[in-house]
Parts: C-alpha cells; sequence; structure tokens
C-alpha cells in the first residue's frame, strides 16, 4: 500500500509542486532569442522520437516517454508525463535509464563537440548548444561547468542555464499534449467534450502553478508585490523551495524510488534493446537539431571578440 501510494498521490503532488518553477515570465526575463531554438529542439524530439518507437514496435506510451525525457527535462519530464499517459511503472524505468544513460554520455562527449566546432569565443552559442543538447537538467549544468573548467570560458555556464530553462518551461504545454495524443489513441478521437477528461485533474494543478508563479513574477516586474503580500526575495525564495525542493528533490524523488522499488526487472529482458536503440536515436536527434541551431546562430550573430 505505501509504494502504491508514493507512485500515485505522492508522485502527482509532486508535479503540482513543479508548476512552481514555470513563468512565462522567466522567458520574457531571458530574452526571446532561445525560444525558437528551444522550440526547434523540443519539436523534433516531440515528434520524431514517438515515430522512432512506433517503428521499433514499441507501445506509445514508451515512446512518449522517451521523447519528453530526451527532448524537455530528463526524468522530471518523464515523472511529470508518466501519470498523465497512465505509463506502466517498467515503461517508466525504462525511460528513466535512458535518459540516464544517454544524458551521461552527452555530458562527457557534448563540451569536446563544442571546442571542436565552435569559436571559443561565442560562449552564448556554445551554452545554447549544451542547454538544448543534454537530457536532464543536471547533466546541463555538469556538461557546462565542465566545458567552462577544461576551456577557461564561465560563462557558457549561464548560457546553457538559459537554454535548459527555456525549455523546460515547455513542459507545461507538453504534458497536457500527451495526454491527450493518449485519450485520441484509446478513442479514436478527441472532441471538445473529452478534451477536460483527457487531461488528468493533477495536469490542470500543474498548469494553475504555473499561472499562479507567472503572475507573481509579472506582478513583480511591474513594480508591485506578488499576489499583492511577496516581496521578490520572499516570492522567489518560497516558489523555489516549493518546485525545487518540495516538488523535484521531495515528492518526484520519492515517488520515482517508489517506482523503482516496484518494477520487475524482467520486463527489462523482456523489452530488449529496442528502447535503448530509440533512446540513443532520439538523443541523436535532440542533439543534432541542438547543433545545428547554435551553429546557426553563431553564423547569424557572430561573436565580438573581447
Amino acid at each position: 500500500p505505501g509504494l502504491s501510494y508514493a507512485t500515485s498521490n505522492i508522485l502527482r503532488t509532486g508535479i503540482v509542486c513543479v508548476g512552481a518553477k514555470l513563468s512565462a515570465a522567466q522567458i520574457l526575463a531571458l530574452g526571446w532569442t532561445t525560444v525558437p531554438a528551444a522550440a526547434c529542439s523540443v519539436g523534433a524530439g516531440v515528434t520524431i522520437i514517438p515515430m522512432l518507437a512506433a517503428r521499433f514496435g514499441l507501445a506509445p506510451r514508451l515512446g512518449a516517454l522517451l521523447a519528453c525525457g530526451t527532448s524537455i527535462c530528463g526524468v522530471t519530464a518523464i515523472s511529470a508525463v508518466a501519470p498523465a499517459i497512465a505509463a506502466t511503472q517498467a515503461e517508466v524505468a525504462i525511460a528513466v535509464a535512458n535518459v540516464v544513460a544517454f544524458g551521461s554520455v552527452g555530458m562527457l562527449v557534448y563540451p569536446h563537440v563544442a571546442a571542436a566546432l565552435f569559436p571559443p569565443s561565442d560562449s552564448r552559442a556554445i551554452g545554447l548548444f549544451l542547454g538544448l543538447a543534454v537530457h536532464d537538467t543536471a547533466q546541463v549544468m555538469g556538461c557546462a561547468a565542465s566545458y567552462a573548467e577544461q576551456y577557461s570560458d564561465a560563462a557558457v555556464v549561464g548560457a546553457a542555464a538559459v537554454a535548459k530553462l527555456t525549455r523546460n518551461v515547455f513542459l507545461a504545454a507538453v504534458v497536457p499534449l500527451m495526454a491527450v495524443r493518449h485519450a485520441a489513441g484509446a478513442t479514436g478521437s478527441v472532441t471538445a467534450k473529452t478534451f477536460a477528461a483527457a487531461v488528468p485533474a493533477f495536469v490542470g494543478g500543474f498548469l494553475a502553478m504555473a499561472a499562479v508563479r507567472t503572475l507573481g513574477d509579472a506582478q513583480l516586474a511591474n513594480g508591485g508585490s506578488a499576489l499583492f503580500a511577496f516581496d521578490s526575495a520572499q516570492w522567489k525564495g518560497g516558489a523555489d523551495w516549493l518546485g525545487a525542493v518540495l516538488g523535484t528533490k521531495v515528492l518526484l524523488s520519492t515517488g520515482l524510488a517508489a517506482v523503482g522499488l516496484s518494477v520487475n526487472f524482467a520486463a527489462f529482458r523482456g523489452a530488449g534493446l529496442a528502447p535503448f536503440a530509440v533512446g540513443a536515436a532520439g538523443a541523436s536527434v535532440v542533439g543534432g537539431v541542438g547543433l545545428s541551431v547554435a551553429l546557426l546562430m553563431a553564423s547569424l550573430a557572430p561573436a565580438v571578440p573581447a
């Protein structure tokens, strides 16, 4: 009973709390240049990876998890999408294994790719590439820190963080999209009447939390108090604690640990190598798009040497 509660109620509560990390105002503050770049990377992943999964004979749910984990924000995206599409615990475990494996490969390899292909003075384009190409937020920051250490360019860390944060914001759109896709696959179509039923209540809570964060940030940007009660430090500190600490580190971690304890690892043997072939191909697609977009930006707006 405890594992069941953790994999359902605790996990879903964590997803709602994660909404406090996401704000449209953050994109305005960071600048719009990364938005189309992130849209290309995320769009390619959530479109192509499910097609690859279908070609390899994988269940649509697993394809959706691989797509979101690879394209947006790794384990957090998998945790958010899994309940919305009724994914099995084995499918969640396989998707998480993919993110950890191929995100770690990217974290080790991409700093050297960036050093070989980009002008060393273009910290913005290098950070954009790393932020778009690597799966999980922690992996992105580790990758950027590795580049900064090896090539003495601390500015890359900030640029990578901006790109990754922009990718993360797309989670607010992709979770309900995947829920609707799942419902359409089950019923053949989704009408206006069934749309609300296709999106679970906790996804609505997740979006509402993101809307509240956006409202508070907008009020602060206009010189007021967040929700007419909190100053900037109180609001940011509270929202970050709710989303990053309680939501991600406590509730989602607890839920995912329960998923791991509940998995029959014979499912990995039954799945074979196909999920990992799709994961590798998907990581290559997202990384390739991220590289292409960053190279295009570097050519259109070259960095001015200091």
